[in-house]
């Protein structure tokens, strides 16, 4: 799946409806395309306008939050802003200039490639997990419509459930390059304002959602054993695996923020929306089939 997510046209996260995250709706926005790709809700020293490989616009101010302009657009457009690698004049001293201050055209090309090998690692890898998370919560609904044993913890389960951790952290890695630039105060403008207060638009509470998603698959792996199983006792570690259903919806949630239905005709969405769908319709019919299963008997009385 990776591998197909990487290659091939259709998933180029970047043929799509770019998102503009730097809008200060906590809504996600299309981005306005034909206005140089500036929100005109866009404050300054708002962070930069990119989800994760939809928008191509270069943040306002530099990743350390200084008002000098930046001197990239991550995947560099014909629609990156005049301080960003594909137009006009770059500050001198920025970074893939010289002393006369021109751009290095081989720097330019290096850093778009990067950037964008970046988003769409960052793409991928999140709908791998996504995918794999689902496959969790779609185990016992088949089980039970199968009429196997549904065991309180599967090798299958427990696999994927690990799968989906490792594909997660490689996401949440990839995704904090796209914007940050490996600087730490990059990091933390995912979260919050200039001002420290919580960031709420719609690039903040995508972030957020994320944070605490990653927070529960990361605390259902490091129980993920069968020493965990018998140290916690079954009925509070089933309660505890549990959280997998809230992760699943942070997990929508994170794609909405980050403007997955305003890309409809992407197959990310596509699969996205499969996904809900399927376990929707998984988890209402196991729930079904274990009523009926456990349903009392009822007892027929003499006349």
């Amino acid at each position: 799946m990776l591998v197909l997510f990487m290659t091939l046209p259709a998933f180029d996260p970047l043929a799509y409806v770019r998102t503009d995250m730097g809008s200060s709706s906590a809504l996600p926005r299309a981005m306005d395309m034909g206005g140089g790709g500036a929100s005109p809700s866009r404050q300054p020293g708002d962070f930069g306008a990119m989800d994760h490989g939809a928008s191509q616009t270069a943040p306002p101010a530099d990743h350390g939050g200084s008002r000098t302009p930046s001197p990239t657009a991550h995947a560099g457009t014909a629609g990156a802003s005049s301080t960003g690698h594909a137009s006009g004049p770059t500050p001198a001293g920025a970074h893939g200039t010289d002393q006369a201050g021109q751009m290095d055209a081989g720097g330019i090309t290096d850093e778009r490639a990067k950037s964008r090998l970046d988003q769409r690692l960052t793409v991928a890898t999140g709908y791998v997990a996504t995918g794999l998370l689902a496959l969790t919560l779609l185990v016992g609904p088949a089980n039970l419509l199968l009429r196997r044993r549904n065991p309180i913890s599967s090798y299958l389960r427990r696999d994927a459930g690990m799968w989906t951790a490792g594909f997660s952290v490689v996401h949440v890695f990839f995704g904090l390059q796209v914007h940050s630039a490996g600087q730490l105060s990059g990091f933390l403008a995912y979260f919050v304002a200039a001002d420290g207060s919580p960031l709420l638009n719609s690039f903040g509470l995508g972030n957020w959602t994320g944070l605490l998603a990653i927070v529960v698959v990361a605390g259902l792996l490091t129980i993920s054993s069968d020493l965990a199983l018998r140290t916690l006792k079954a009925p509070t570690w089933k309660w505890l695996q549990r959280l997998n259903y809230a992760t699943f919806a942070l997990v929508v949630l994170h794609a909405f923020f980050y403007g997955a239905l305003l890309r409809v005709t992407s197959p990310f969405t596509v699969l996205l929306l499969l996904s809900v769908i399927a376990v929707s319709v998984g988890q209402a019919l196991g729930i079904w089939l274990w009523w009926r299963r456990h349903a009392p008997t009822p007892t027929l009385t003499a006349a």
